[in-house]
């Protein structure tokens, strides 16, 4: 008898139904050197195995011993505003969040140690800048300080309900973003929440924080450290904790908000897409926001695109393996 006596197909296949995990993450994990041929070969196998435990947050001994696959962070996470099964889900998130976190981490080898940002001093800063607190300002500013940002396209569960994750190891952090958009406002806000989550304190160390719903469209907010992380995003945003806005004039509608919150936003030097998300939680006006922003920006744009362009010239690349390297990209939409 073989130390293995399933096929690779086998494995995979087995490996899909027993942790949940989605084909595509598995397949962006396979590594491009295995063959028909190595299922013949032990040693082969082995390597196949470590290799999917490394990358995907598996303990190895649980894939060698072709017992059910154990994760090995299952309880090292924080959810926020979760619906399903937790139990089913956690364990596979989490690990696959932190075993990649850490792989951007190590490709990223200078950073500032960050104490507490102060929203409003971090906004100062960006400002100087450019004209406003925008989803490129940030992201140029978590690079420059050694946080690497990426959006995922390489879901690990089948139901894409994550909007982000935020990592930590040590006194090093990694933001995941995984919500789609065609506008960068939202996006803008998700991030600055993370910068939020990790500014606060609210990670341990070697965990993550996992934001399920999108928190720009939350009712009400029960969870303090989620209040925490959406007022410093709003300070971080607009320099204010809390932030009405009113859509007057003639019309009241999408093509008038888009008016109104373009005409004020040099002013208050905050970005209208932004505004227009203000406008729509002020007002529960989801419809009339979301319209709005085709009159906002030029045109959409998988916003993902911009991100995971910035990250492929972040990343030192030659600091990864070749394995680690393909996986990355593969995550990130093969930029």
């Amino acid at each position: 008898m073989t130390p293995f006596p399933n096929s690779a197909d086998e494995f995979k296949r087995r490996l899909i139904k027993s942790t949940g995990l989605t084909e595509s993450m598995i397949s962006a994990a396979w590594p491009e050197w295995w063959s028909e041929a190595a299922d013949a070969s032990p040693s082969s196998q082995a390597d196949l195995r470590f290799t999917l435990a490394r990358k995907l947050g598996l303990d190895p001994r649980s894939l060698l011993e072709d017992e059910t696959p154990k994760f090995i962070w299952e309880d090292a996470a924080k959810f926020k505003n979760f619906r399903g099964d937790m139990q089913a889900a956690r364990p596979a998130i989490s690990s696959f969040g932190i075993a990649f976190g850490r792989m951007l981490i190590n490709g990223l080898p200078h950073y500032t140690p960050l104490h507490e940002l102060d929203p409003i001093g971090l906004r100062k800063s960006i400002l100087a800048s450019r004209r406003f607190v925008d989803l490129t300002g940030l992201i140029g500013f978590l690079w420059g300080v050694g946080i690497p940002v990426i959006h995922l396209r390489v879901h690990p569960l089948a139901a894409k309900n994550m909007c982000a994750m935020s990592v930590r190891i040590g006194d090093r952090y990694a933001v995941l973003l995984a919500r789609d958009a065609s506008y960068p406002a939202s996006t803008a806000f998700h991030l600055s929440h993370e910068i939020g989550h990790i500014a606060r304190g609210h990670l341990a160390d070697g965990g993550a924080l996992i934001d399920m719903d999108d928190p720009t469209e939350r009712v009400e907010e029960v969870d303090p450290e989620e209040t925490e992380a959406d007022e410093y995003a709003l300070k971080l945003l607009t320099g204010y904790p809390k932030l009405e806005v009113e859509n007057t004039g003639a019309g009241r509608g999408a093509r008038q908000l888009a008016n109104e919150v373009m005409r004020v936003a040099d002013q208050s030097r905050i970005e209208p897409g932004t505004l227009a998300l203000c406008y729509a939680y002020t007002n529960k006006d989801w419809a009339t926001a979301q319209k709005s922003l085709q009159y906002i920006y030029e045109k959409p744009l998988p916003v993902w695109e911009g991100v995971n362009k910035i990250a492929a010239t972040q990343l030192k690349w030659d600091l990864m393996s070749d394995e680690t390297s393909n996986f990355v990209r593969a995550v990130m939409g093969g930029l």
